[in-house]
């Protein structure tokens, strides 16, 4: 999995430097060392996880599926984000190197990719993977990309990936960002799913959908890598078809080392935001689901929000944005 070569940047921005060899430090564990030397060096970062640690959490009960609901004002700049085009285009891009905190360091990534810590954190040890250069957010020709970082970061993270209409906050620069896996409800929910489902070998690919979850999830399961790549790119071809995206289709993915292969959970979507999100005055709820939210962690900066967000109201949200357990078995059998 050859990742393209990168222009020389200023050293001062690089904690260390990853190119997956078996010696020293795993990536996991170099990730470790850079969150807490960032903690004590850069303060905005202590302020975003202080944040996080104060952050109001419920769990909503749907009675098939639970959820977290985090109230967490730090992320009020992404997800109240404007990702208009004219607005994406007059704003610096806060992921390129030249534009980020002089604080911020970075772990350089097999020469692509800059690992760094996100200064709005929803989970302990959240990172953000930014290609090196200012190039569109697009998952078609970066899923090995994704298989790797699962790989260097073993089974306790997942890498997850925000499509640029479905949640990602910097559309115009490839991104990916990791978590720990343990930290998110959908795991517990697969884990009581798995064996009960119906899988499919399609590819040398193991596939199967959830059930009643609230928003339909398709997972993908495999040892063969190019197979699983194969197998995106024709599920991301036949969301277009269905959905008549004329762009990358809307898609959220999780990404997570699964025994000697991977697990994938893939997420169509039918729309980035919801209707409430855009209206006035009371009736406005900001929530912009992304890979978080879709993976169970609802994340909204406001409390007055917080408290409004019963099991109905999630309910109504994931049926508003998100494909239901109906359309991705269509999905499925198109495969």
């Amino acid at each position: 999995m050859a990742l393209s070569q990168h222009p020389k940047v200023d050293g001062k921005m690089i904690f260390a430097v990853y190119n997956g060899q078996d010696d020293g430090l795993s990536l996991a564990e170099m990730a470790a060392r850079l969150l807490a030397g960032q903690k004590e060096g850069w303060p905005a970062l202590r302020d975003g996880y202080a944040g996080l640690e104060s952050s109001l959490i419920q769990e909503i009960d749907g009675g098939n599926w639970k959820i977290q609901i985090q109230c967490n004002p730090r992320r009020m700049a992404s997800s109240g984000a404007d990702v208009h085009p004219e607005a994406i285009k007059n704003r610096r891009c806060f992921l390129c190197p030249e534009n980020r905190p002089v604080e911020q360091q970075a772990i350089l990534y097999r020469g692509a990719y800059h690992i760094l810590c996100n200064p709005a954190p929803i989970f302990p040890r959240h990172l953000t993977i930014a290609h090196i250069r200012h190039i569109p957010q697009s998952l078609g020709g970066n899923v090995e990309t994704m298989l790797l970082l699962a790989e260097d970061f073993g089974p306790a993270t997942a890498v997850f990936y925000n499509g640029p209409r479905s949640g990602a906050s910097a559309p115009d620069h490839l991104h990916f960002q990791a978590a720990p896996y343990g930290l998110m409800p959908i795991k517990n929910e697969l884990d009581r799913q798995t064996g009960k489902c119906t899988q499919r070998i399609i590819g040398n690919v193991a596939i199967f959908r959830t059930e009643g979850l609230g928003r339909g999830v398709l997972v993908l399961r495999g040892n063969d890598g190019e197979a699983i790549v194969a197998m995106v790119g024709k599920i991301l071809a036949v969301l277009s078809d269905m959905t008549a995206a004329t762009q990358e289709p809307l898609v959220n993915v999780l990404c997570v080392r699964f025994g000697c292969g991977w697990q994938l959970l893939i997420f169509p979507r039918l729309k980035h935001r919801p209707d409430a999100f855009f209206s006035e005055g009371e009736r406005r709820l900001i929530v912009s689901p992304g890979s978080a939210d879709m993976a169970g962690v609802m994340i909204t900066p406001r409390q007055k929000d917080f408290h409004r967000l019963t099991a109905d109201v999630v309910a109504s949200l994931y049926r508003e944005v998100a494909f239901d357990d109906i359309m991705v078995e269509k999905l499925l059998a198109k495969l």
